[in-house]
């Protein structure tokens, strides 16, 4: 059965071609290609002051025609106003009216693009359907490759990887139109960028992603469980920054999890109340504890007709797909409460604060997926 692991060892950093602890504008510009199997995300997300919530990210390849081999490139940008009214937009572009640059992150779709240098972002979004935004993103924190390398790679000699490196904390500043009007936004926000030639249906079962902000400390997890075919390995992210932006805490091995379950009617599946994390490295020990307070997103990919569905996921062919996958895809969107631990041979410090996260439920209920 073969196996998952955090790529972290002195070898893995020369295979990349990056320095530990050295993070580099290129590794932000185009890191992949559209061969069959293969994408990449820029990512972009904030909570503005005002409750206004964005989610915007730019794809080469439209996961629709991941089997392809050509890029395909498209775009989607969510806005959920202050009043809690969402609104989707999910935009196509010709590939001759878009480019990706390599020495940064300078992704431009028609007249929507995103570029920056590990500091600075501009993000714009044209309106399409009446959606659109023009942010700026000012990092708060340094990059974070989690591990060392960003790096998960998957099978028996590593022939499949799954990335994630982040600048996790941001002032967002800008302005976002929907329905018919312009206003302007101050908050906090997050930025990742993801590349991999698997699947996530065929990588992972499920994932646990969020991150907290507290006063002196941005947390970041991804709780990463493989498929039956990669042994059900957890693959525990875990980082912790500190006021000055620095790396103090890079999980790099095991966790000790506890989870207490509730059971959701609509989907039929079982999803974390409570999770409890403990993390050590050396003489450092990081406890982590979350504990929802309120749903904000139930996606049942599996369940949903096309009708219902914004992102192309539902309906009833492709349940025949997940059916023929072995899966039933899920996603869930919580309000929690969460509480950071840090203890160092005698000293200790602790701090809470809410905070929004993901679960991503994609696998069928099995007792030897660590749920």
């Amino acid at each position: 059965m073969s196996s998952a692991r955090l790529m972290s060892r002195p070898e893995d950093f020369e295979k990349l071609g990056i320095k530990p602890g050295i993070v580099q504008p290129w590794e932000d510009g185009r890191r992949d290609t559209p061969a069959p199997g293969h994408n990449e995300v820029w990512y972009f997300d904030g909570a503005m002051d005002d409750g206004t919530k964005i989610v915007v990210a730019f794809r080469p390849v439209d996961p629709a025609g991941h089997g392809d081999g050509i890029d395909s490139p498209n775009l989607n940008v969510n806005i959920t106003t202050p009043e809690g009214e969402e609104f989707v937009s999910m935009i196509p572009v010709p590939v001759e009216n878009s480019s990706i640059g390599t020495e940064k992150c300078e992704v431009r779709f028609g007249p929507h693009y995103a570029v920056g240098d590990l500091k600075n972002y501009e993000v714009k979004v044209e309106p399409v359907q009446g959606v659109g935004v023009d942010l700026h993103y000012e990092a708060l924190v340094e990059p974070y490759r989690a591990g060392g390398t960003s790096h998960v790679a998957l099978g028996d000699t590593d022939e499949f990887y799954y990335t994630d490196q982040s600048v996790p904390r941001c002032r967002v500043t800008g302005t976002v139109t929907v329905g018919g009007r312009t206003w302007e936004v101050t908050g906090q926000g997050y930025h990742d960028h993801q590349w991999f030639n698997i699947s996530p249906f065929a990588a992972w079962h499920h994932w646990l992603w969020g991150r907290l902000y507290t006063e002196n400390f941005t947390v970041v997890i991804y709780d990463f469980v493989a498929t039956e075919r990669f042994g059900f390995t957890r693959i525990p992210i875990f980082g912790v920054l500190d006021s000055s932006g620095k790396v103090v805490f890079d999980n790099r091995g095991d966790a000790e999890v506890e989870v207490e379950t509730y059971h959701d009617e609509q989907t039929n599946k079982d999803y974390p109340k409570t999770s409890r994390y403990m993390f050590r490295d050396g003489d450092t020990t990081a406890e982590f504890q979350i504990e929802w307070s309120q749903i904000i997103e139930i996606r049942d990919m599996y369940g949903t007709s096309a009708e219902q569905d914004h992102y192309g996921m539902g309906g009833e062919e492709q349940r025949k797909r997940y059916d023929a996958m072995g899966i039933q895809p899920t996603y869930m969107r919580y309000y929690a409460n969460a509480t950071l631990a840090l203890t160092k041979s005698e000293s200790s410090v602790r701090e809470s604060g809410e905070m929004v996260y993901e679960f991503n439920y994609l696998g069928l209920p099995d007792a030897r997926a660590h749920l």
